[in-house]
């Protein structure tokens, strides 16, 4: 019988930021720095929405501007559904805290470096009861 064992990939990248207060203002733009080992690695580009039982919105509008060397910024807007139309959370969690991570891009190509910057775009600011706002990059591996 064989067996598997995961391991993590010297590529992969994951990282959170607090957000103080729970309260997250529109000018306080979180950055992500991307640098794998390898020059050019493809993976899965996730991001993570941690908040309380209280956030009292159903989604979460974010702004994403991506930046990496010799290629041109790039800057998507996303909508986080955060809880389904009868008011369920979609993440996971336990008490009053919820993790909700959704795959932003599949293939997403790093070369070299890339640095993510995310601010929110909701039209109440700050934006009350966020704990946490994280990336995950998980490499494939192509070999």
């Amino acid at each position: 019988m064989a067996g598997a064992a995961c391991s993590r990939h010297a590529d992969d990248y994951s990282r959170f930021h607090d957000i103080p207060d729970r309260r997250w203002g529109f000018y306080h733009h979180l950055t992500f720095d991307v640098t794998p080992e390898d020059s050019v690695v493809t993976g899965e580009l996730q991001l993570v929405v941690r908040h309380t039982n209280d956030y009292p919105f159903s989604n979460l509008y974010l702004e994403m501007t991506c930046c990496q060397p010799g290629r041109p910024t790039s800057c998507d807007t996303l909508s986080i559904e955060l809880a389904d139309i009868y008011g369920n959370w979609t993440g996971s969690g336990l008490g009053t805290s919820f993790q909700r991570a959704v795959t932003v891009n599949p293939h997403f190509t790093v070369c070299d470096s890339a640095h993510i910057r995310l601010r929110h775009v909701m039209r109440v600011d700050p934006v009350p009861e966020i704990e946490q706002i994280g990336i995950i990059f998980k490499a494939i591996d192509t070999k």
